[in-house]
């Protein structure tokens, strides 16, 4: 072997390195390029990284699973039922099991309902572990600044709905629809809030008249009414519910001078009278969302005594009802406010209540 290349060698100075040293020059060039290629080859072959330094093993030069994506979202609500004009207390529960923080979280709550819309969003007085500094609110969205890796915490919202109570949908659905940014991955996901049921109304009425919304007269006597002489009026009741109620209830007590006469217009429920205690009770054992309104009407005489001269005196008293939501159990009751001889529901006499001696 060491001859062959000695006599190649020899062959070659006689006939090119001799007579020009360009030649040597070039040859030997080409034998380090190829002694160097071959010497990067042999490296590539037995090569092996480590994959595992920071910037491969961040989010930022990876695929994230969006079916499971690091950041974790939980909604929790502090009751079943909303209403109008009352927030809904909302706690998220957040979760990023990454190594890297995930910035400007957006979280956009949406009403999957057209009948309900949300009009706006706030921070909540519950335990949150957020800074509010890093929390930017408009009125249906949440922007976190930031959620650390390997972290996790609470926010306490309060979220506002807009809406009619008559509406014939009671559920609302809705949702929040999480965006955030992982190294250069931007990851959507929706969450399912949980559903919420609107909670009943009840409105209950008492109006007194003389003459009716038509104009017909109901009453009889003199208006304003006089010391020692009688004159009647017509009580009505009425009962109207957004959602169902059961076991529905209104009572009250007739006053001083006042009576009851056997006059009486029930369109619904039942109506009873006790002397002894002179309390009248309306019950009703059912009140069905948006049904036409339950009434019952009945006939008082009101004889006024000269020391009421000069008053303007009620016609009822101590009136209240209460009855049980359905759908909840809860027991819903008020008071209201006691007709009297100036009927303020009655366009022709209103006002007109003192009495005359």
């Amino acid at each position: 072997m060491l001859r062959f290349f000695h006599h190649h060698w020899r062959r070659r100075w006689e006939k090119l390195y001799r007579r020009n040293r360009w030649h040597l020059s070039v040859d030997i060039a080409l034998i380090m390029a190829i002694l160097v290629l071959v010497a990067a080859v042999v490296s590539l072959h037995f090569y092996q990284p480590n994959l595992n330094w920071p910037a491969w093993t961040g989010i930022r030069h990876q695929l994230v699973d969006v079916s499971n994506p690091p950041v974790q979202l939980q909604a929790e609500t502090a009751d079943r039922f909303f209403k109008f004009k009352e927030p809904v207390v909302l706690q998220i529960n957040f979760n990023n099991a990454g190594k890297t923080a995930a910035d400007d979280v957006n979280l956009t709550f949406k009403s999957l309902v057209p009948d309900f819309i949300i009009t706006q969003v706030r921070l909540g007085s519950g335990a949150s572990s957020v800074d509010p500094a890093n929390i930017k609110i408009t009125d249906s969205a949440v922007i976190i600044k930031e959620i650390g890796g390997d972290s996790r915490g609470t926010l306490s919202l309060e979220v506002y709905f807009q809406g009619e109570p008559e509406s014939a949908q009671r559920t609302l659905s809705w949702e929040v629809l999480s965006e955030y940014t992982l190294g250069s991955q931007i990851i959507k996901q929706p969450l399912a809030l949980p559903a919420l049921k609107l909670a009943s109304e009840l409105k209950v009425k008492s109006s007194a008249y003389y003459n009716s919304p038509q104009g017909d007269q109901l009453g009889l006597g003199p208006i304003p009414p006089l010391v020692g002489l009688p004159t009647s009026y017509w009580i009505f009741w009425e009962a109207r519910s957004f959602g169902d109620f059961q076991d529905f209830v209104c009572s009250a007590k007739l006053p001083a001078g006042v009576e009851l006469t056997p006059n009486q217009a029930i369109l619904a429920g039942d109506l009873k009278y006790n002397p002894d205690s002179r309390q009248l009770i309306w019950t009703l054992k059912n009140i069905a969302h948006q049904a036409d309104s339950y009434r019952a009407g009945f006939e008082i005489q009101l004889t006024p005594a000269a020391s009421q001269a000069g008053q303007v005196l009620p016609l009822l008293a101590d009136l209240k009802y209460y009855a049980q939501d359905t759908a909840s159990g809860a027991e819903v009751a008020g008071e209201l406010a006691a007709p009297d001889t100036n009927l303020k529901d009655d366009r022709i006499n209103q006002g007109q209540g003192q009495v005359l001696n």
